[in-house]
């Protein structure tokens, strides 16, 4: 369920909340709603490429920990049609992350907090879409996170670069925020949030 309680409440206590909500979705529910991501993600993607044709896409994805939206189906699909596919390291603690190249072959290690990464074997260039794992959002595009500042940190880094891509967080709909919700001065929007229920392009 949404958080919908009045009372304000701190981040600490909402990051609690959403992952009750999370962790209460079965199995199999999270299964039919990552495949339910896929689908939305691959009809706005083929608007995408129509509107921005090139021979082909660089994308972040993430490994999924933590009950959190599937998306290897998805980034296996996208590595099949010839995309460039990424997904996040840590290289150092309290850093922005790094990005190395990923295919369905490609020889994983654990990483710092025991997340599955990419041998670093080879480093991509900046993604065109990245895709962000999001607990919680609000209907303006703002996103809660594990509290770590990792892609706070990796998205203020290419921001200030002048790189120019798509954030995209991937949530379930029950991570939606509707509670009273104050961003942190280094919090940055989403351009899109993408759950189950459809890609939703927040209201400004």
């Amino acid at each position: 369920m949404n958080i919908t309680r009045t009372a304000r409440m701190n981040n600490q206590e909402i990051r609690k909340s959403l992952t009750a909500s999370r962790q209460a979705l079965a199995a199999s529910t999270r299964k039919q709603y990552s495949d339910q991501i896929r689908q939305h993600f691959m009809t706005w993607f083929r608007q995408f490429i129509q509107t921005h044709p090139q021979p082909s896409c660089r994308i972040a994805g993430f490994w999924p920990i933590k009950e959190e939206p599937d998306l290897i189906p998805l980034l296996t699909e996208l590595d099949q049609l010839g995309h460039e596919i990424s997904l996040p390291c840590i290289t150092a603690l309290d850093s922005s992350l790094e990005f190395y190249r990923w295919t369905a072959t490609t020889p994983l290690q654990p990483g710092k907090f025991n997340i599955p990464e990419p041998q670093l074997s080879e480093k991509s260039l900046p993604a065109d879409i990245i895709l962000v794992p999001t607990l919680g959002f609000t209907r303006d595009g703002h996103r809660i996170g594990y509290g770590k500042g990792y892609y706070d940190r990796t998205l203020a880094k290419l921001h200030e670069k002048g790189h120019a891509f798509i954030k995209i967080g991937i949530a379930w709909d029950e991570g939606e925020i509707t509670v009273p919700y104050l961003p942190e001065p280094h919090d940055i929007p989403l351009d899109h949030i993408l759950t189950p229920s459809g890609l939703h392009t927040p209201t400004k």
